[in-house]
């Protein structure tokens, strides 16, 4: 009787061969993105970005990842890595690359609402805009206004600077000293004012008339519009009624929900108050366009 060894193991040899080409076959193609970006701040609070391609009705992502303060990438857990990340399918015929900011609590397949810039690839390469229409579907730059300096609470005088409001017009009758176009879910408008070097917020806003999301340095009848009077719970190292001579005034972009309570890095106007400064006069805001920018390269 001829022994069976040689058929089985010709036979195991067939299944195994076959088996392999077919785990060859099923392995899915990847490809890789190279990020060259510019004015990307640091995230703090467990937040990250992470890159996405659209290609057709889908949706597919990179890992997440931060920056720091010198541009260069970490991962999750902050160790530097290469400004190369990885899609888990082949997108090189996407239409569009978009970058956002995710939560914590985020799904890592998901884009959030919060877009930073986006651009359509042409060949292999996306410009990353925020005016592109995944993103903010704006422009920014050019954007200018006014602002005026008045205190709104009680029994103030009418020489008192001690408040900072987005208006023009007059204490009486005041006008919207804003017109910048709305953003989309995901970022507000928010006004600074920086004096003896301390940055001090006036409240985030979506919209150019009415409040905005806080008056915690003041309990005055206030305005319907975006600003503050600086009259209670000063910062550290400032003291209230703010005198406000000789500082800047900024108009930034946030996002929302912000991963903290310091300016995003995304500034649109500046102004500045005179050492001399007079209440109820209407000062100047000029832009001054500094916002993340960058390409996205696939290879």
């Amino acid at each position: 009787m001829r022994s069976l060894f040689p058929v089985l193991f010709t036979a195991f040899l067939l299944f195994t061969g076959c088996d392999s080409g077919d785990v060859v076959e099923q392995e899915v193609a990847k490809l890789q993105i190279r990020l060259e970006l510019e004015n990307l701040p640091p995230l703090q609070d467990g937040f990250a970005y992470q890159a996405f391609a659209r290609l057709g009705a889908e949706i597919h992502a990179t890992d997440k990842f931060n920056t720091t303060e010198n541009g260069s990438f970490v991962n999750a857990a902050g160790q530097f890595i290469q400004n190369t990340l990885t899609f888990d399918v082949d997108v090189s015929e996407a239409s569009v690359i978009f970058v956002t900011i995710q939560e914590k609590r985020d799904s890592n397949d998901e884009p959030s609402g919060t877009v930073v810039f986006a651009g359509d690839l042409s060949g292999s390469v996306a410009n990353l805009t925020q005016s592109h229409p995944s993103a903010f579907g704006v422009s920014l730059n050019g954007q200018t206004g006014s602002f005026m300096l008045m205190s709104y609470v009680a029994n103030a005088q009418p020489s008192d600077v001690s408040g900072l409001w987005f208006i023009e017009g007059s204490k009486a009758a005041p006008r919207a000293g804003l017109s910048l176009p709305a953003l989309p879910e995901g970022w507000h408008y928010e006004g600074w004012i920086e004096v003896g070097g301390t940055l001090i917020s006036t409240g985030a806003f979506r919209d150019n008339e009415g409040a905005d999301a806080a008056r915690q340095y003041s309990n005055s009848d206030t305005p319907l519009f975006p600003g503050e009077d600086f009259e209670e719970n000063a910062p550290d190292g400032v003291t209230f009624p703010l005198n406000p001579a000789g500082g800047t005034v900024h108009v930034t972009v946030e996002p929302f929900p912000d991963d903290t309570v310091e300016p995003y890095g995304f500034f649109v106007m500046t102004g500045s108050v005179p050492s001399s400064p007079a209440a109820e006069t209407a000062y100047t805001l000029s832009s001054n366009l500094v916002a993340p920018s960058g390409t996205a390269t696939l290879f």
